[in-house]
């Protein structure tokens, strides 16, 4: 049976391992999308406030009314008001609210990337338990090495690529993401880009492939433990 199973199990080997990956990188996404204390320290971070003449309060709820808009399901355009120097006014324009919706659709793709990839990774490792029995520590610790090993030298690279190059990685990124173009603002006139400046993306994304190492280091450790644990050592001597 070993022999038959040889290359179905290392095809399901490679695909558990790239599941893993995506589903690492798309849950990271994820939280941090939705981390208000994140925006809030890099509103503060970037002064924010002083630049738009919004109270950090009233910048909190714009970062709450974003995330709200992202994460429901209704189709319905984004609309958020707020005071700007004391002075109660819609804060995004047509054009903007026009590509924050291209955003939503964006991340409502990243949202079935990570449901797909889970369902994916827990269904093979499910058919492992069930096929190869005690022999499924090994073969799952395998995946979980290989995805993590996957994830952090794609992380690394683009993260060195956003060290020496974001602005072109960042403008690489809307190209692909938004073909549609309407992602260039006046800095001047836009409220989008002064409460979400290019800082606060460079620094957002930064700390998402920082969280995506850390998380890979984490599903390694556990994967050698699996190792560890279904050795034939542990299994007394078990024919493996």
């Amino acid at each position: 049976m070993g022999h038959i199973l040889k290359d179905p199990w290392r095809i399901a080997g490679w695909v558990a391992a790239v599941a893993l990956g995506l589903l690492l990188v798309t849950t990271t996404v994820r939280c941090a999308a939705g981390s208000l204390p994140l925006y809030e320290a890099l509103f503060e971070r970037h002064s924010v406030s002083e630049r738009t003449g919004i109270t950090p309060e009233g910048l909190t709820h714009v970062g709450r009314e974003v995330q709200a808009y992202f994460a429901s399901g209704s189709d319905d355009p984004l609309s958020v008001t707020v005071d700007i120097y004391g002075v109660p006014r819609t804060l995004f324009n047509e054009n903007e609210v026009s590509h924050m919706a291209d955003v939503k659709a964006l991340f409502l793709r990243v949202y079935r990337v990570q449901a797909i990839s889970a369902v994916l990774f827990i269904a093979l490792t499910l058919l492992a338990a069930w096929r190869l029995r005690r022999e499924a520590f090994i073969v799952v610790a395998s995946w979980l090495r290989r995805g993590a090993a996957l994830t952090t030298a794609v992380i690394l690279v683009l993260g060195l690529l956003s060290v020496v190059a974001f602005r072109q990685v960042f403008i690489v990124f809307h190209y692909i993401g938004f073909p549609q173009g309407n992602w260039v603002f006046d800095p001047r006139s836009e409220y989008l880009v002064q409460v979400f400046p290019f800082g606060f993306w460079r620094d957002i994304t930064l700390l998402i492939g920082a969280f995506i190492l850390l998380g890979a280091a984490v599903l390694w450790w556990v994967g050698s433990a699996l190792r560890r644990y279904g050795s034939p050592g542990r299994r007394g001597g078990e024919h493996e």
